[in-house]
């Protein structure tokens, strides 16, 4: 599935590296270290017929499982393409570095005992690094790799044939879970699976950038507990996206208790849920919520053609399953288009009298297994505005009659005929995922038709991809640098926090574009200086670096005109302060034009994640801050179109959007708002810790910072050199 012919993001992975990535999934020759792991892993190499050579190093056996053993690696008569270290931790370091010298390829590294223990493995964790060298080292606390395309597998269990040499490729961080896909009963064809396990050496996004260039992989899919290195994945996935190479997510830990024991099985750091969704959002991932729609994800990916849009029509005999299937794809985003009116005189002739011709088609139990008179007429339907046609139907048991099945594989072949004939691609979902047995899907992705297991997951998953082939036409169409979105690299936070003041904040974020209210910075003194009327309402605020909320001191006097109640705030705050925080002198007032009440409020921050890098995070001001709840993070640098879908994804967007007769405001202004507080974490982004604009008010053609906070390191004072310059 071919994005571009020019490619402008580079292979990360270096020359040597790539070779011996190369030599560990096509491997001449594959050696074997250990007792028993190495027995199992020798059964399969035997049982699926792997053609290169095979060596045993054992120094207390003759052989296992029918192969002579070696005393040492080193009396090894080749430098293996590939190694199985089925040994504990410390003798696993050991052969690394005898391995490294004999100028191996690829590794697998079996035993625990590393990084997922805490700080006593870190030590050893730190040694395999060092040991590994250019070698291609998988785990090390993972299960191993099962290789479908030339059977050079190193796996200790048990797993089951494909007749396909060509599909998907799953790198999974649990070696557990990468079994259970091997024993999946939906037909999933797999180039390569590997328990990736710590990461100690390879990562994700390494894994990504070998595969994509891989003939033999159709789409790359992740069962992830975290990312070592948001960046790195992200260039990996955006050279993927390039060459339109799928990259597909399952992902654990997204509960609290799940990220705990994700944490303490490979020590991932996960960060927050909203905040991955941000990313794959970002990069095209494409991200699943369970392990059957993973499967089934897989499965599209790898068999389907690009689907041109959202829009399915649905074909089944009965108005329950119609129901069921208009239910969940209008849940997962796909169109159900009615047929025009040149369709339903075409269609309308062809069924019973008491047929009626809509989208989903109820072609009746009378029409059940006829053949002659579906296929023209899911031909006639397809033929409308559709991208892609979906027969709702379950397979019989095998305990029923041998006949039963007939009458459903002709509607099947029905289904298929019409896929042909309009050359849309077309799927059959089942109700039960467990009701389309192995023989019958195997015959009907033969056919062009695939079959995808649970109707919710069915419906899902089409809208997924057709997402996904959406996102490659509009990079085609904007021809824009992916590079661009690559977030910033995480900078590690160095030395102690300090707030910068309100009107020292603002001016800041005004350099960069923000507009806020033309205040003034005075002394008790000044208020005594000013005329007894003022010409409009103002606020007074104390201004004070070790006083970031205002409100809790009662800093904050609203709709003041005379001088005399300016005064009066004034000591009232500064009584209140030495109350509060004794050791605070109050000296300074920021004093601002009363700002008019706004169409709506919105928070507009920026945090330092120590995964993530910055994060922008819009939402809801005003009381539905923590209501609502309701914001949306972006990843730094972000764009116009990003901000605008944030913006437009809010509960509170109607708000901003005319609600019940109120004025609309203008999007500009507020995407201009939201790009100046970017605009300046990112020249920031090295000393900046936290930043705040609450709230961000919103008028029919403005917006304006009527608040605003910076926390930065101390002992950084680039964050304003940079702003200065301006």
């Amino acid at each position: 599935m071919s994005n571009s012919s020019c490619f402008t993001l580079s292979s990360r992975l270096s020359p040597a590296l790539r070779e011996n990535f190369s030599r560990l999934l096509a491997p001449r020759h594959i050696a074997f270290m250990g007792g028993a792991y190495a027995e199992s892993t020798l059964r399969n190499i035997r049982r699926h017929g792997f053609a290169g050579e095979v060596y045993v190093v054992n120094a207390r056996r003759d052989e296992i499982g029918g192969y002579r053993c070696y005393r040492s690696l080193s009396d090894l008569p080749v430098s293996p393409d590939a190694t199985y270290l089925g040994v504990n931790a410390d003798v696993t370091i050991g052969a690394l570095e005898e391995l490294n010298r004999l100028k191996a390829g690829g590794v697998i590294c079996y035993a625990s005992g590393f990084s997922e223990i805490g700080e006593a493995g870190a030590e050893r964790n730190r040694r395999l690094i060092a040991a590994a060298g250019d070698m291609a080292v998988v785990g090390p606390n993972c299960y191993g790799l099962v290789n479908y395309v030339n059977h050079a597998s190193m796996w200790p269990s048990g797993y089951q044939p494909l007749t396909t040499r060509r599909g998907a490729a799953v790198v999974g961080q649990s070696g557990n879970v990468c079994i259970h896909l091997t024993s999946n009963q939906r037909s999933v064809p797999f180039s390569y699976l590997i328990s990736a396990g710590n990461q100690a050496v390879l990562g994700f996004e390494d894994y990504i950038d070998y595969l994509t260039d891989d003939p033999n992989v159709t789409c790359i899919g992740l069962f992830m507990e975290g990312i070592r290195d948001v960046p790195a994945f992200s260039q990996a996935c955006l050279r993927a996206r390039e060459k339109g190479m799928p990259i597909i997510v399952c992902r654990s830990g997204r509960s609290e208790l799940g990220a705990t024991m994700a944490a303490s099985h490979t020590s991932s750091l996960a960060g927050q849920n909203e905040y991955y969704d941000a990313l794959f959002a970002r990069l095209g991932v494409i991200a699943t919520d369970t392990v059957p729609q993973f499967l089934e994800m897989l499965k599209i990916a790898s068999v389907t053609s690009p689907l041109t849009g959202p829009r399915i029509a649905v074909f089944s005999s009965s108005g329950g399953d119609n129901g069921l299937a208009a239910d969940y794809c209008s849940f997962a985003g796909l169109a159900l288009p009615q047929p025009s009116k040149r369709q339903v005189d075409a269609i309308k002739p062809l069924l019973p009298d008491f047929g009626h011709v809509s989208n989903p088609l109820d072609f009746t139990a009378g029409y059940w297994g006829n053949e002659e008179l579906l296929t023209p007429m899911f031909t006639t339907m397809l033929e409308g505005d559709y991208d892609s046609g979906l027969m709702v139907m379950d397979h019989p048991s095998p305990k029923v009659a041998e006949d039963a099945g007939e009458p459903i594989l002709a509607m099947i072949r029905a289904l298929a005929a019409a896929g042909r004939a309009t050359g849309k691609p077309v799927f059959m979902g089942s109700v039960n995922p467990e009701s389309i047995p192995e023989s019958v899907r195997v015959w009907m992705l033969d056919l062009g038709v695939v079959p995808l297991q649970g109707l919710h997951d069915a419906a899902t998953v089409i809208a997924l991809w057709a997402g996904y082939c959406a996102i490659l036409r509009q990079d085609r169409a904007l021809g824009r640098p992916l590079t661009d979105l690559v977030p910033y690299p995480t900078v590690a936070a160095q030395g102690q926090g300090r707030t910068v003041d309100e009107a020292e904040s603002k001016r800041r974020l005004s350099a960069c574009g923000l507009a806020v209210p033309e205040g003034r910075v005075l002394t008790r003194a000044d208020l005594d200086a000013l005329p007894e009327t003022l010409e409009a309402s103002v606020v007074l605020k104390v201004l004070h670096e070790e006083l970031p909320h205002k409100t809790e001191v009662g800093g904050v006097a609203l709709d003041l005109r005379r001088r005399a109640d300016l005064q009066a705030a004034a000591d009232r705050m500064a009584e209140t302060v030495r109350h509060h925080a004794p050791g605070i002198v109050l000296e300074r007032y920021l004093m601002e034009p009363m700002q008019a009440a706004p169409l709506a409020e919105l928070i507009v921050g920026v945090k330092r994640d120590p995964l993530f890098g910055m994060v922008l995070v819009i939402g809801a001001g005003g009381i539905f801050v923590e209501l609502l709840k309701d914001a949306r993070p972006l990843l730094l640098p972000t764009s116009r179109g990003e901000v605008e879908t944030a913006l437009r994804s809010l509960k509170t967007f109607p708000l901003l959007d005319g609600f019940r007769g109120r004025s609309r405001a203008a999007l500009e202004p507020v995407i201009d708002a939201i790009l100046a507080i970017a605009a300046y974490a990112g020249e920031a982004r090295e000393t900046l810790l936290e930043l705040d604009v609450n709230p961000l008010m919103v008028y029919d053609n403005a917006a304006v910072a009527v608040d605003a906070l910076i926390v930065e390191i101390a002992s950084g004072p680039a964050a304003a050199a940079c702003i200065q310059s301006r």
